[in-house]
């Protein structure tokens, strides 16, 4: 995994078009050097491994003083010898640096080459701080100036002086007899890279020192410096087609790998470029480019800050570089020979137009005050609803088109990143809001990845942002529903900090109930009490303000709310002020079908609604609401006004094909209802639940004091014990009145949103174990009572009294086994080994219960 780096904040806004599929570049900077000076030098000396920022904090502290153990470091690593100082670690011969001390190798090599010396009682000081003259001293050393800094007159002086002709000292700063900073030591360093060598020249009585062409860049780390236009990076070109593959970079005409450098928004730029050198001229690759100071110009507009674009008959762009301050636009006009990229590929100023996201990016590569380069970097956004790793699909909340990322498809390139690393496509979650920059032939895909996201509520709202915890935020253009006041959820921010997906708790409010009871109170009617059932399940009782907003409308008296909320029996949403006392109430507005976001409704009432569990949906008379993972579902039976017949449930409430009859509340777009109020059904339990065979049944206490039922059964191969909302539910129908179930009697549940047995449907009654029969529940289920006339080790022969034999396979058929001859454990799970064929003298019968074709249960009766 490739880390991707980005460069000075000159460019921190720049698009990504600029070639977008290539891997990391430029050097990472840490923030402490980002519009400093030191910037070139720390970019380059880092990807040379010669000086790099705090590993623990990643800060370079270019004004922290340098000290002599770093120094020598630094200069054993400017010649190139990071290995030799790595074999020659241990012990030195200073008394005051230990054998583990991190810099004992560069040191001895530092020692050993001259370039150290340490102080006259045999001490190297290693954390002492080096001061200027003595640091370039060090590198006068490194470059062989040494006879001439003597002939000028020796240490400090003549170091200094012979430093300052040969430009070592350009741009460094600093007090000579005191501390040099980090920062300073990079630029010293990056000017001796580059300064030609002083060499000896013969031996004995005939030495004599001459400048030569050796460099420490070129001959000893092997690294060579080229300045010329980026004119093509990968798949994207200044001009025309790229004949680049996927990793080369072309400065002034000639072509090199990009390795490990991040050359995303350096194409069309003047630059410094650092090669390391190879045999093969193939393999000679990029370590870093820097943008030549002065040469490079760049302005990037973003998309709502382009005021003007007039292509002829002389082209500009007016702008504004920000529109909320500025009182006037800006003006950029472009050269006549400007060159246009749209979206990484070669475009005509046709495509130089207004757009609904990103930005345009201009640059002056001749600094004539014209831009020569323009850069189109539209985007669109996607939020995650799923990823589909096994087809590579990406798949987007609101509609887009499903993305299709195939690292095996050579006709795309495309490339995942997130802040600074590059990631793949199984990395990205649900809600991850991506920035897409797409070429319009589809061939280029550049994602960039944002998982900021901010919680809480909209208490303002303006023509441009919404404010959530103080802080305006505006919405970006994929996400096109209404954000309303008092809005609360979690709002997922793009990578420009937009508002680009939400996840409301309630779009009007979070607090739905049901109004059971409203009365005033006796109080000389300036209050009214309510008894309402909750969205959790709970009877509450609450008593007005004396001032109450109702549908909109505020400071109403308690009688003129009551009167605006017009009585008991409907669904309501309601807050609650500090002191506990209700001071809003909001009933539906029937919308008859319409979708409202924006209010809370009343949209469909459907009788006879069919249940699918297929397509979630509940349909009658052609009309459908859809039933989600977070639906709410009030069941409140027509005609009661007792709250102990009330429940709350979700989308497991339903059972396939079962009948309903609702109304839907707050539906969206989709068609998603957020609250569902059941007031009739004919539903039992889900035919698709586990049969629960009986064990016994006994009286309990629930939490409230209630008398309860708790039933111990067998369920999914194990025991199990639950306990019914309320009494007398654990019956069956026998001779015309209701009966306890009976040990060995098989079951299915339905459960409320507590996990209480709410409702039981008697699949199998014990009682008829002497009969055989076939039963056809539905178009999905099946059981059969009946003898096994023949097994094998897969699968078993059945026969229902005497007609069709079937062949029945165990597979992952749970298997019980019910023994009435016994007194005791007459219930146990079962295995293959119990299912025989039958046996006159050992009668046993097998129940077979088969769902969606599949055998599901298995239980031998004897």
């Amino acid at each position: 995994m490739s880390m991707f780096k980005k460069i000075t904040s000159a460019f921190v806004t720049f698009t990504m078009t600029l070639s977008i599929f290539v891997s990391s570049a430029f050097a990472s900077l840490p923030t402490d050097i980002i519009n400093t000076d030191y910037k070139d030098a720390v970019s380059l000396l880092s990807v040379l491994d010669i000086m790099v920022g705090d590993k623990d904090t990643g800060m370079f502290r270019p004004n922290d003083t340098i000290i002599r153990s770093e120094a020598a470091r630094v200069a054993i690593s400017a010649l190139g010898l990071q290995k030799v100082a790595s074999s020659t670690s241990g012990v030195t011969k200073y008394t005051d640096v230990a054998k583990d001390h991190w810099a004992t190798g560069y040191i001895n090599v530092a020692t050993q080459q001259g370039m150290v010396i340490g102080d006259d009682v045999g001490t190297f000081r290693p954390d002492s701080d080096i001061s200027y003259q003595e640091m370039v001293t060090i590198m006068i050393r490194a470059l062989g100036y040494e006879p001439m800094a003597k002939a000028k007159g020796g240490y400090p002086t003549g170091y200094l002086v012979t430093a300052s002709n040969i430009g070592l000292t350009d741009d460094v700063t600093g007090v000579a007899s005191e501390g040099i900073t980090r920062g300073n030591v990079a630029k010293l360093v990056y000017n001796a890279l580059t300064i030609e060598m002083m060499e000896q020249k013969g031996f004995g009585q005939d030495i004599s020192y001459e400048i030569g062409d050796d460099t420490l860049l070129e001959d000893y780390l092997d690294v060579t410096k080229v300045s010329g236009q980026v004119e093509a990076v990968g798949l994207s070109a200044l001009e025309g087609t790229s004949s680049l593959e996927e990793n080369q970079i072309m400065i002034g005409g000639k072509v090199y790998k990009t390795g490990d450098a991040d050359v995303r928004q350096i194409l069309g730029f003047n630059v410094d470029a650092y090669i390391k050198n190879s045999k093969s001229a193939s393999e000679k690759t990029l370590l870093v480019a820097i943008p030549v100071e002065g040469e490079n110009e760049v302005v990037s507009i973003t998309a709502e800050n382009i005021e003007e674009i007039v292509k002829s008959p002389s082209a500009y762009i007016r702008y504004w570089l920000d529109k909320e301050t500025d009182k006037k636009t800006k003006k950029a006009n472009i050269s006549s020979s400007a060159k246009v990229l749209y979206n990484g590929k070669v475009g005509t100023m046709d495509d130089v137009d207004f757009i609904t996201d990103g930005a345009i990016t201009l640059l002056d590569s001749n600094a004539n005050g014209d831009y020569d380069v323009v850069f189109v970097n539209e985007t669109s956004n996607y939020v995650v609803e799923e990823i589909v790793e096994n087809t590579n699909k990406i798949v987007d909340k609101y509609g887009n088109p499903t993305l299709v990322l195939d690292p095996e498809d050579t006709s795309i390139q495309f490339s995942i990143n997130k802040g600074s690393e590059r990631i793949e496509l199984k990395d990205l979650k649900e809600w991850d809001v991506l920035t897409v920059t797409k070429s319009k032939d589809g061939d280029f895909i550049y994602i960039e990845v944002s998982n900021e996201k901010v919680s809480g509520t909209v208490t303002e709202k303006d023509d441009e942002k919404v404010y959530i915890g103080g802080v305006g935020y505006k919405i970006a253009s994929n996400y096109q529903s209404a954000i309303n006041l008092n809005d609360k959820g979690t709002f997922y921010l793009d990578v420009h900090s937009k508002i680009a997906a939400v996840d409301t708790e309630s779009t009007v409010s979070e607090n739905y109930a049901y109004l059971n009871e409203i009365e005033m109170t006796n109080n000389l009617n300036k209050t009214f009490d309510i008894e309402v059932f909750t969205k959790d399940g709970e009877v509450k009782n609450y008593t007005s303000h004396t001032k109450i907003k109702v549908n909109g409308s505020a400071n109403l008296s308690a009688l003129e709310a009551k009167d605006a909320i017009g009585g008991r029996g409907q669904l309501i949403t309601f807050e609650l002020n500090s002191d506990g006392k209700v001071n809003k109430i909001t009933t539906a507005t029937d919308t008859s079908g319409a979708i409202d976001e924006d209010n809370f409704s009343k949209n469909l009432t459907l009788n006879g609604a069919v249940f699918k569990k297929s397509s979630s949906k509940l349909t009658a008379d052609g009309k459908s609401v859809t039933v989600g993972k977070d639906t709410i579902v009030f069941d409140i039976p027509a005609g009661s006004t007792h709250t102990n017949d009330y429940k709350i449930g979700n989308k497991d409430y339903f059972v396939n094909d079962d009948e309903y009859d609702i109304v839907a509340f707050d539906m969206k777009e989709d068609l998603t209802a957020s609250v569902i109020m059941v007031t009739s059904s004919n539903g039992e339990a889900d035919e698709a639940s586990s049969l629960l065979v009986v064990d016994k049944i006994t009286k309990v206490e629930d939490e409230d004091g209630n008398t309860v039922e708790k039933l111990y059964a067998f369920q999914d191969g194990k025991a199990v014990t639950l306990t019914t909302e309320e009494e007398d539910i654990l019956v069956k129908n026998s001779q015309g009145s209701e009966v306890s179930l009976k040990q060995g009697d098989v079951i299915q549940v339905r459960l409320n949103a507590s996990g209480k047995i709410e409702k039981i449907s008697l699949v199998f009654d014990i009682a008829t174990k002497g009969t055989e029969n076939k039963n056809v529940v539905s178009e999905d289920t099946v059981t059969y009572y009946g003898k096994v006339v023949k097994k094998f080790s897969d699968s078993f022969n059945h026969q229902v009294a005497g007609g069709e034999v079937i062949n029945f396979k165990f597979a992952n058929a749970n298997i019980y086994r019910v023994d009435t001859t016994k007194n005791t454990k007459q219930i146990t799970v079962g295995d293959i080994g119990d299912i025989q064929k039958y046996d006159e003298s050992a009668p046993e019968l097998v129940f077979v219960r088969v769902f969606e074709d599949e055998v599901k249960d298995i239980i031998v009766i004897k």
